[in-house]
């Protein structure tokens, strides 16, 4: 009986292990797949659009250099001293503002000398015209006595000495006219040289001036004050600011496509989201044997903050083709990396890196990385976006805008 007692006991223990067991596994496999689950975080305000292959203008680059049709380089047309600079680098200036004044005390007195002189020329020229107006006057009147006298003597009214008398009057006072008229000359010409001379002293005088040849901007300053200048010494550059052109290099393979007149669409790295319209002004007649290119000018429309020296690139439409394109506001750069932010079924964006291609007005052209039919973040900004849900009802775009 004993015996029979102590193993109920024993196995009352064993059940009651059994069924705690038992109890704990229930607990642990039944209530497994309702554990708790990573709660994804919402974004609003993100706009999205479904990506859409679409044909667009196959576009040539060529890449260039803004120049200034018309650039000058400003020197001194004299020797002389700068007593003042008037502008620096970067400064507007208009058609013949003075840029730079030399010390023009020396030129201002050979001017001087040269217009009294001037003076004088002018003034012997006047008594010169007075001289032969008075030797006129007595040949005039030596002329009609000398008439009367030849009827006289025809008609033998005189005699031979008188008449003789009166011709020697005559014949002098001819000659008294005609060096008169001699002296006028010379004193003309003396006064016609002093005149000269004295326009070179005031034309020289004024090399003191270093005037803007026309309106346009200072790119360069070479002198200062009180510096000694030579006459062909460039102090300044000026260029035009009114008409620019992107200076580009052209492959051979594209010049029995592009001719002068041809239209271009212009971007430059400065002015990043501008297109800027082109059109070829000239062209290299023969392309350049060792790197089988040609260069090219093409005027650019009037366009605020263009200056020359900017980078940029011209675009040649060459047929039309098939692509996938993004607009620029999409793309989200990390160091040497552009990538996106795509939306998996459920809506959750992942950034996703992409290989980019050419730059087409407010889109950018994608080579690999994206699928036709893939949505994709457009305006994330600066925000975090991966592993994030983008709400919906945020704004949808259907169009793969050009």
């Amino acid at each position: 009986m004993k015996g029979i007692a102590m193993a109920g006991k024993m196995m009352t223990r064993r059940e009651l292990i059994l069924g705690m067991g038992l109890v704990l596994l229930a607990s642990g496999c039944g209530g497994g797949s309702e554990g708790p689950t990573q709660k994804v975080e919402s974004v609003q305000g993100i706009r999205t659009q479904k990506i859409e292959s679409r044909i667009v203008a196959n576009e040539i680059a060529a890449p260039g250099t803004v120049i200034a049709v018309n650039t000058a380089q400003v020197a001194a047309r004299t020797m002389g001293t700068v007593l003042q600079v008037s502008v620096r680098e970067g400064d507007l200036v208009k058609r013949r503002q003075l840029l730079a004044q030399l010390d023009d005390r020396e030129l201002a007195a050979r001017r001087s000398s040269a217009e009294a002189v001037e003076q004088a020329s002018n003034a012997g020229v006047n008594q010169a015209t007075n001289a032969v107006n008075a030797a006129q006057a007595q040949a005039n009147v030596a002329k009609k006595t000398y008439d009367r006298y030849v009827y006289l003597k025809e008609q033998k009214s005189v005699s031979p000495q008188e008449f003789d008398e009166v011709a020697a009057k005559y014949q002098a006072a001819q000659a008294g006219l005609e060096q008169a008229t001699a002296t006028l000359q010379q004193a003309a010409a003396r006064a016609e040289q002093a005149k000269s001379e004295a326009q070179a002293a005031s034309s020289v005088a004024s090399y003191a001036r270093v005037i803007a040849p026309f309106d346009g901007r200072v790119v360069r300053r070479e002198v200062e004050p009180g510096s000694l200048i030579s006459a062909g010494i460039p102090l300044f550059i000026v260029e035009d600011t009114a008409h620019y052109q992107l200076e580009v290099t052209l492959p051979t393979d594209v010049l029995m496509r592009v001719r002068k007149g041809t239209a271009a669409r212009v971007q430059l790295d400065t002015l990043e989201g501008k297109t800027i319209a082109g059109k070829i002004a000239e062209i290299e007649a023969g392309a350049d044997p060792s790197s089988h290119t040609a260069s090219a000018r093409i005027d650019l429309a009037k366009e605020a903050g263009v200056q020359s020296g900017m980078f940029g690139r011209a675009f040649f439409t060459q047929g039309e083709e098939r692509t996938l394109t993004v607009p620029n506001d999409a793309v989200v750069t990390r160091g040497q990396l552009n990538g996106l932010y795509v939306m998996d079924s459920g809506g959750v964006a992942h950034w996703r890196v992409v290989t980019l291609g050419k730059a087409r007005s407010d889109q950018w052209e994608v080579l690999s990385g994206l699928n036709e039919g893939d949505s994709v973040a457009l305006n994330p900004g600066a925000q975090e976006l991966d592993g994030k849900r983008i709400a919906s009802g945020t704004g949808q775009s259907k169009e793969n805008r050009p």
